[in-house]
C-alpha cells in the first residue's frame, strides 16, 4: 500500500473501502501505463511493426486501387495515427481523454443528475452519499446486534420475531455493502486494470484484423463507467428512501422499544434496491455492447452496403468475391464505350435513310475494352452522292 493511501485505514468499512480502492487504482493505472509505454522494449517494437504494416497496407491499397481507400482519406488517416501516438506516448493525454472520462465523469454526472434529491433532503444521508452509506451501514449493524441480543438463544431458530428481524437486518447489511461499495469498487478496479494495459489495445486499433480487440476494450471501459454511473444514482435514491426508516430504527434502539416489523421492512427495501442494482448493472453491460466502430468509407460505398445486406439475408451469392475499384472502373468505361457506339450506330442508320445521300454499311472488326473476344461491329461511311 502506498504512503498516500495508508491514512485511509480504519476510516469506516464503506468509506475506507471506496477511498482505498480509488487511491490504489489511480496509482496502479498510472504506474502500469508508464511501465508499459516507456520501460517495455517489446511494446516499442510492436508499435513500430504495426505502424509499418499499417502504412504499407495503405500504400498498397492506394497504388493498386484495392478496397475503398482514396487519396482524400489521407487527412483522416494522418489524424488517426497522430491520435494513437498521442495516447500511447503521453500519460497526461491518456489520463484526460480515457481514465478521467471513465473514472471521474460518471461520478460528476451522477452528482448533477441527483442534485434535486440531495438538495431537497437537507442534512439527510443523500446529501453526502459516501458518509451516508457509512452511517447506514453502521446503523444497520448496530440494529442487527440489538435484535440479536433481544432474541437471545433463539436467533438461529427463527422462533421469535426478534430473531427473524436480526437475521433480516444482518443480511441487509451485507446486501447494502455489496450493492453499493462493492459494485463501485469493482468497477473502479476494472477501469484501473484496463487503463494499465490500454496502450496495447489502442495500438491494435491500427490493423483491421486486430481492431476487434480494441472494440472489446472500449466496450469493457464503457460498461465499467456506466456501472459506476447507475450505481451512484441508485445509491442516492436508496439513501433518500431509507433515511426515515433508519432514523426510526435508531430511535427504537436508543429507547429499547424494538419493533421487528420496522426492521424487516427496512431490510426488504434494501433487498429491492439490491435487485435493482443487479438489473442496472446488466443494463449497463447491454448498453456498452452496442458500441460500434465506424468503418472508413462505409457511407460512400453503396456496393458494400448492398453486399452486406445480401449477406445478412443469407443469400448464397454473397460469398462471391466483390470486384475491386479498378475492376469497377473498367466496367464503367466499357459501359460508356458501348453506349457511345450505340448512339453512333443510331446516328449512322438515321443518316443512311435520309433522302439524297447514299450510305454503305461496312462490317469492321473493332476490339472492345474488357472483351475477351472480337465481334463484328457495324459502322457507317457516308458517301456523298454525285448529283
Amino acid at each position: 500500500m502506498s504512503g498516500a493511501c495508508t491514512t485511509l485505514v480504519d476510516d469506516g468499512v464503506i468509506r475506507g473501502v471506496i477511498a482505498t480502492v480509488d487511491c490504489q487504482t489511480r496509482a496502479y493505472a498510472q504506474g502500469g501505463y508508464i511501465a508499459l509505454t516507456s520501460g517495455s522494449p517489446v511494446f516499442q517494437a510492436l508499435l513500430t511493426a504495426l505502424l509499418s504494416i499499417f502504412v504499407a497496407l495503405i500504400g498498397y491499397r492506394m497504388l493498386f486501387a484495392r478496397g475503398d481507400t482514396r487519396l482524400s482519406d489521407a487527412p483522416w488517416i494522418a489524424l488517426r495515427i497522430g491520435l494513437i501516438l498521442a495516447l500511447v506516448t503521453s500519460w497526461s493525454t491518456f489520463q484526460t481523454l480515457v481514465f478521467d472520462v471513465a473514472d471521474r465523469a460518471p461520478v460528476e454526472i451522477a452528482a448533477i443528475a441527483s442534485a434535486p434529491l440531495q438538495g431537497s433532503s437537507g442534512s439527510s444521508l443523500a446529501a453526502r452519499p459516501v458518509d451516508g452509506l457509512q452511517a447506514a451501514y453502521e446503523e444497520l449493524t448496530q440494529t442487527a446486534i440489538a435484535y440479536g441480543r433481544v432474541a437471545g438463544q433463539d436467533a438461529k431458530s427463527y422462533s421469535s420475531p426478534q430473531a427473524a428481524a436480526a437475521e433480516a437486518v444482518g443480511l441487509a447489511t451485507g446486501v447494502l455493502f455489496f450493492s453499493s461499495a462493492g459494485v463501485i469498487s469493482a468497477s473502479k478496479l476494472t477501469i484501473g486494470v484496463l487503463t494499465a494495459v490500454g496502450p496495447l489495445f489502442i495500438v491494435l486499433a491500427l490493423i483491421e484484423a486486430t481492431r476487434g480487440l480494441f472494440v472489446g476494450w472500449v466496450r469493457a471501459m464503457v460498461a465499467a463507467a456506466l456501472t459506476t454511473l447507475v450505481t451512484w444514482l441508485l445509491v442516492v435514491l436508496m439513501l433518500t428512501v431509507l433515511d426515515p426508516w433508519l432514523t426510526t430504527l435508531a430511535d427504537q434502539r436508543r429507547g429499547q422499544a424494538l419493533d421487528p416489523q420496522t426492521a424487516i421492512s427496512a431490510a426488504a427495501l434494501i433487498f429491492v434496491f439490491g435487485a435493482g442494482q443487479m438489473a442496472l448493472t446488466l443494463g449497463a453491460i447491454v448498453m456498452a455492447m452496442s458500441f460500434r466502430l465506424p468503418t472508413l468509407g462505409s457511407s460512400r460505398d453503396s456496393d458494400g452496403r448492398t453486399a452486406g445486406a445480401t449477406a445478412a439475408r443469407g443469400d448464397p451469392t454473397s460469398a462471391l468475391p466483390q470486384p475491386s475499384r479498378a475492376e469497377r472502373l473498367a466496367y464503367e468505361l466499357q459501359r460508356d464505350t458501348a453506349q457511345s457506339e450505340t448512339r453512333s450506330r443510331a446516328a449512322a442508320m438515321a443518316a443512311a435513310t435520309s433522302p439524297g445521300r447514299q450510305t454503305s454499311l461496312v462490317f469492321e472488326d473493332r476490339p472492345r475494352l474488357g472483351d475477351t473476344y472480337r465481334r463484328p461491329v457495324v459502322s457507317a461511311r457516308r458517301v456523298e452522292a454525285a448529283r
